[in-house]
């Protein structure tokens, strides 16, 4: 049964004239006429009477009559029950979420102002999973290269990650820290499943270096002012301490790190794009660009 079908029949029994209810519809007469007869058959019943230029409803018809409105009240619920009831979860790693995920998600709002938004801290966890699973509709991660084959990298961004600390920190006084200079001063890190934590910690290691660990933690936020107070030397993203190097509250250690690491947006290749998540996706790689 057609619904469109049925939103004419309503029409025309209220109209009782298959001019006006084209008028009504803003389609042509024989749209009306054709319309009404494909009901008619799927129903196997007469539903209108056309005596003279009357027009009007058969026993048949009155009987439909509660049904169509029932049927087409329903079709409506339907509609707006999802047209307010958008979500989005979304899968973070924390420094993404912590100091670029602000701006994306505020763009977004502007234009999707009812669609709710669920966040998931990715740290530790295996996004690559959850995407399969259907957990996360998509996830922006701070990684090394992702090349798992159930998920497609929609964008990807080198990112720089530096050695930064106070700018009344000791080891600013050395004009260039080698390897053995980490066995002194004091390091502030991420907890050890963070790649690019991996890689530094590596490169100390091949150089027989014991490092001291002044903090560990999976919050960027906390190396962030643990360096600031003078605690340690922080290893951490730049975008996560852009403000606080131009002020000179931070500054960088003239150590040379060579991380590669991504700001990478993701998905399952098999997830359905609904026209939200298309606008979120494409939001997201605007503000990585």
């Amino acid at each position: 049964m057609n619904l469109k079908n049925l939103q004419t029949f309503l029409i025309l029994s209220k109209e009782k004239n298959f001019t006006k209810t084209a008028a009504v519809l803003g389609c042509a007469q024989s749209a009306v006429t054709a319309q009404i007869k494909q009901l008619e058959e799927s129903l196997g019943a007469a539903l209108f009477e056309r005596i003279g230029k009357h027009t009007i409803l058969t026993f048949e018809g009155e009987q439909l009559l509660p049904y169509a409105r029932k049927i087409l009240s329903l079709s409506n619920e339907i509609q707006c029950l999802y047209q307010k009831n958008k979500r989005l979860t979304i899968g973070l790693t924390d420094s993404i979420a912590n100091y670029l995920f602000g701006d994306i998600l505020k763009e977004f709002s502007a234009v999707h102002p009812d669609t709710e938004i669920f966040l998931k801290i990715l740290n530790g966890k295996d996004y690559c999973q959850m995407l399969c699973d259907g957990e996360i509709d998509a996830a922006i991660v701070l990684d090394t290269k992702v090349s798992h084959k159930s998920v497609r990298v929609l964008h990807k961004r080198k990112e720089t990650v530096i050695l930064a600390a106070s700018s009344t920190h000791e080891a600013l006084k050395n004009p260039y820290l080698i390897p053995h200079d980490f066995e002194t001063f004091g390091l502030l890190l991420p907890l050890p499943d963070c790649a690019y934590r991996k890689i530094f910690e590596q490169t100390l290691l091949d150089e027989g270096v014991r490092f001291k660990t002044a903090l560990e933690t999976d919050s960027v936020s906390v190396i962030k002012e643990s360096s600031l107070c003078g605690i340690g030397i922080g290893l951490i993203p730049e975008f996560a301490v852009r403000k606080e190097l131009i002020y000179h509250m931070l500054e960088k250690i003239n150590y040379t790190l060579e991380l590669p690491v991504f700001t990478q947006l993701l998905i399952h290749p098999d997830k359905y794009i609904s026209l939200v998540l298309n606008d979120f996706l494409e939001t997201a790689r605007h503000h990585l660009a």
